[in-house]
């Protein structure tokens, strides 16, 4: 590169006049193209051109505390507008959407709390929210009934995690969970490390309480994986957006590198560092070497809490994208897909 190619855009200086939209805020942290404001003008760039690409399946990974603490209708409502296809989930995350759907709540509290009284009064806390033991405790009798109606519904049949969360979904009534949504519009969730999580000793109650194996509900772990490569495989493009980190990055960013796809698109909202070698921090050029990526992939890593950044992503991008837009569902897409590759 020649000293020119360094300098060839300026930095246009943020200029607030009146009132801005959410969108026209973003424009003004592009002019900016600085620090953290350009990363998260970048990630709406991203994540439009994946939306309005018509090959890209658009995978979500989430991650953390974000559930509990107020993305849960955000969520789901991307899932009703076909603003994502796929979801991969710790098993915590669909736990709290699963406690809201039966009737509990998630309520705003405070760090810097006295912890022995909260354990007394049966409370729990996730950094400043709280949430009532009791109920974590009807989510599990809840839940260890609902398990019972679906191995007896499957007749012991082992069920994939994203199977699960569709028996869940088809079981849950509120509008607003995201199980119910993926259920209705028939967007995969998965949930790889579905053990480590509530749903894992919900299960241990689950299957104390059968006399007949039968009526035990049966999970493979490994049964997820030829499914989630095979939608990766088929997709002519792949992006995702990440949440956090861990192993739901893990396993789309795997998923591409075993059908030998590779991301196209990426976008990557963490807080976590590069330095200690874990996949949530690492960057996403270093995914290039394994694969995962492609070289030429339209990516960003925004270094953020994502409960604060990544509305701004999704009411920047609708902005955007305006009321007429429409982006078909998954199912439908990939059956046209399938249709051509035929003909």
């Amino acid at each position: 590169m020649d000293r020119s190619d360094y300098l060839k855009e300026p930095v246009n200086h943020i200029k607030i006049a009146g009132t801005l939209t959410v969108d026209q805020l973003m424009q003004q942290f592009s002019n900016s193209g600085s620090f953290g404001a350009g990363r998260l003008a970048a990630a709406c760039d991203t994540y439009e051109k994946m939306l309005k690409d018509p090959e890209c399946t658009v995978f979500l990974g989430l991650s953390g505390a974000v559930v509990p603490a107020g993305m849960r209708t955000l969520v789901a409502d991307l899932i009703r507008n076909h603003l994502v296809d796929v979801i991969v989930s710790t098993g915590a995350c669909m736990v709290h959407d699963a406690i809201e759907a039966i009737g509990g709540h998630h309520y705003k509290g405070g760090w810097a709390v006295n912890d022995q009284e909260l354990y007394k009064y049966h409370l729990f806390r996730i950094y400043d929210l709280f949430v009532p033991e009791e109920d974590y405790v009807k989510l599990d009798f809840k839940f260890s009934d609902m398990y019972t109606d679906i191995a007896r519904e499957r007749k012991g049949e082992s069920l994939g995690s994203d199977e699960f969360t569709y028996e869940i979904g088809k079981r849950l009534e509120d509008k607003n969970s995201i199980l119910r949504a993926a259920y209705e519009e028939n967007v995969p969730i998965f949930l790889p490390a579905v053990r480590d999580s509530e749903f894992g000793f919900i299960h241990w109650l689950h299957s104390s309480q059968q006399q007949d194996q039968q009526d035990v509900l049966k999970l493979d772990a490994f049964k997820d994986v030829p499914t989630i490569c095979g939608i990766c495989a088929d997709s002519s493009k792949n992006g995702m957006i990440i949440i956090g980190g861990g192993v739901p990055r893990n396993t789309i960013q795997s998923s591409t590198l075993a059908s030998k796809k590779g991301l196209d698109y990426a976008v990557v909202i963490t807080m976590d560092r590069p330095e200690t070698g874990g996949l949530s921090g690492s960057t996403l050029e270093e995914t290039v070497s394994w694969g995962k990526m492609k070289g030429s992939a339209d990516h960003v890593m925004v270094i953020g809490e994502a409960l604060m950044v990544f509305p701004f992503v999704v009411a920047s991008v609708t902005e955007r994208l305006g009321r007429d837009f429409k982006r078909q569902p998954f199912l439908q897409r990939t059956k046209q897909a399938s249709k051509g590759k035929t003909a």
